[in-house]
């Protein structure tokens, strides 16, 4: 299935590369989170590092924050409210602007999602209680971003600044039961993903966390500062980051890395996660190399993957308020290529502390691999035409 959808992936982008300047279309992309990705790194067993599974497929350029798909509506409207004033008044001065749309589809798990396994059972006999891990949870829908380049520059010192602002909003429904077949669709080294269908009968929880689909959505807003480059192609830059919504936190990292000829700042290739907004860039040669490396901390007010809507459908499994954790860390290291000037890979791991403070939770550690085809004139970046 993976060699499929790649393949389908790359027959896209080949039957539109021709109708990108009337369509607006500068970029597609694909990427996967699987935990089962970051096995390489791992001892066996495995099945007790299941946590995420996450897909992204989307594209970029004009056609990305057309009026039509209703989302680039309301994040414009959240933009100029929240945003617009306040960045051009602080002396921001804008170079380039690009846009992206996804459909989004992510999971999260307590670290088995099985319980026919021996590695189930023995540990259940230690003292393992699925109760006492988070609970599964889902969200399927899209996401509109949007990222502006440019700087500021200090009138005293002459010194300017690269910055880049992202803003997103994110719509869909939780608990749709297509993360079960994504789930078990990728990879094959652990049991089949069981435990994501609800049963009443199991003397422990199964089944989403929020027990049937429910509207959800996120507001988004983060900024990258370039405060060191200690040589031409390494950049050290602060990332703060607010999200308002079914996951709301206040965040701050450092990313730092070796970046492509074109770019002034790091691409932070974490987690799909609906709050990483993607970056796509065209370098001007045809073999090209960027490392990744980032820490970051956040504090985490309401989280609807471990919170649901506390019990408001009933007394299911979920994460009280004092049982979640406030302040979480992050680490993500990774590289991506791109070959021609047209294709880029990337892959990345990443990892997370324990986000609630019950006993059988366990931090999470996955990996992500993506694929980018690049229709924008090279050295530019995907950006609107």
């Amino acid at each position: 299935m993976r060699i499929s959808v790649f393949l389908l992936l790359i027959s896209i982008a080949l039957s539109t590369e021709l109708y990108a300047q009337e369509q607006d279309l500068t970029g597609i992309e694909l990427s996967i989170d699987q935990d089962r990705l970051a096995d390489v790194l791992r001892k066996e067993p495995y099945e007790d590092n299941n946590y995420a599974v996450s897909l992204r497929l989307g594209f970029y350029g004009r056609a990305a924050n057309h009026i039509y798909l209703g989302l680039p509506w309301v994040r414009e409207k959240v933009d100029a409210f929240l945003i617009d004033k306040l960045l051009y008044n602080s002396g921001f001065e804008q170079e380039r602007s690009s846009h992206n749309f996804v459909l989004t589809i992510n999971g999260f798990t307590p670290s088995y999602v099985s319980d026919l396994g021996p590695i189930f059972l023995a540990d259940s006999a230690l003292g393992y209680d699925l109760a006492e891990d988070r609970p599964f949870s889902s969200f399927t829908g899209f996401r509109s971003t949007r990222r502006l380049e440019g700087g500021k520059r200090f009138v005293h010192s002459a010194y300017f600044m690269d910055i880049a602002v992202n803003t997103s909003f994110t719509f869909g429904l939780a608990s749709i039961g297509w993360i079960e077949g994504l789930d078990n669709a990728i990879g094959t080294r652990r049991l089949p993903a069981r435990l994501w269908d609800r049963n009443e009968d199991a003397p422990y929880p199964t089944g989403h966390v929020i027990p049937r689909p429910f509207p959800i959505f996120m507001y988004s807003v983060s900024g990258e500062f370039s405060v060191l480059r200690p040589l031409r192609k390494i950049v050290v830059q602060v990332r703060p980051e607010l999200n308002l919504g079914y996951y709301t936190n206040v965040g701050f990292g450092i990313d730092f890395g070796k970046v492509m000829n074109v770019e002034k700042l790091v691409d932070n290739l974490g987690a799909t996660d609906t709050h990483n907004p993607s970056v796509l860039k065209i370098n001007n040669r045809n073999i090209s190399l960027a490392l990744t490396g980032s820490v970051a901390a956040r504090a985490v007010l309401y989280n609807a993957h471990l919170n649901a809507l506390y019990g408001l459908f009933g007394p299911d499994h979920y994460i009280t308020l004092a049982d979640t954790r406030k302040i979480i860390f992050e680490s993500s290291f990774g590289a991506k290529i791109q070959l021609l000037k047209k294709i880029e890979f990337l892959m990345s791991f990443n990892w997370r502390s324990r986000e609630i403070k019950l006993n059988s939770a366990r931090p999470n550690f996955w990996g992500t691999i993506g694929l980018k085809y690049l229709i924008a004139t090279e050295g530019e970046g995907c950006y609107d035409l």
